[in-house]
């Protein structure tokens, strides 16, 4: 895509300035338009039909969940990026329930920001550090519950033994344990000394090996397959 347009919808102006700026210092993505409430969020979505919307939860009138209830049921290919301060599961769960493609926090960094605009416009889902770590101990506490965690034995055989037919680099097993971390890909290309544009690449490539269409997947299958790795470097 050579031009994401892009609307945001937030009710802090300064804040919605912010960003404005930020996305004019790009050339590939484009403001088309600003909404400070849910109502008109809704209704400039018709009017400019932008590639991504950038999506607050909290907002008068109508909050960010009934507006992505609203355009996926209308729209369902239209890619909602959520961008807010809200770190609970609560927010989390309803708002990944309705369709949206990714979660941001408004503590990330520009480059993530721009990454993850970029990211859902093609197509695959975004999430900050803090949010996949939670979406992972989720995972977890679940398999847990249903006895669908492998034991230490089988994890380890499995962990020697990839799926039928994969084979899986040494780097791309390094990112695919970074990536279920929670890790950016930005953070992943500063501890692995590479660039950005090369831990998307190995990204896209895992999913492609493992037949998995987002990251979420990825960060599924290396939990069951026991893939991971604790940030201490210890086996988890």
């Amino acid at each position: 895509m050579l031009n994401i347009k892009v609307l945001i919808a937030d009710d802090h102006t300064l804040f919605r300035s912010g960003l404005q700026i930020m996305l004019q210092s790009v050339n590939d993505i484009t403001l088309v338009a600003e909404a400070s409430n849910g109502e008109e969020a809704l209704k400039l979505f018709q009017e400019h039909n932008p590639d991504v919307v950038l999506l607050d939860i909290s907002m008068p009138k109508i909050d960010g969940i009934e507006v992505t209830r609203t355009i996926k049921a209308a729209r369902p290919e239209a890619k909602i990026l959520i961008l807010t301060m809200h770190d609970q599961e609560e927010f989390l769960f309803k708002i990944m329930g309705v369709g949206a493609d990714g979660y941001l926090l408004k503590n990330a960094e520009r480059q993530e920001l721009l990454e993850g605009i970029r990211a859902v416009a093609q197509g695959r889902k975004v999430f900050s550090a803090p949010v996949f770590k939670m979406m992972a101990e989720k995972y977890i506490q679940g398999a847990q519950q249903t006895e669908k965690v492998p034991k230490a034995q089988e994890v380890s055989t499995l962990r020697n033994n990839p799926p039928q037919g994969v084979h899986l680099t040494n780097r791309e097993l390094e990112i695919l344990n970074l990536i279920a971390q929670g890790h950016t890909n930005p953070e992943i290309a500063t501890k692995l000394f590479i660039s950005p544009r090369t831990v998307d690449t190995h990204r896209t490539n895992l999913m492609q090996k493992l037949g998995i269409k987002n990251t979420a997947g990825l960060v599924r299958f290396a939990l069951e397959q026991g893939y991971v790795n604790d940030r201490n470097g210890k086996q988890s």
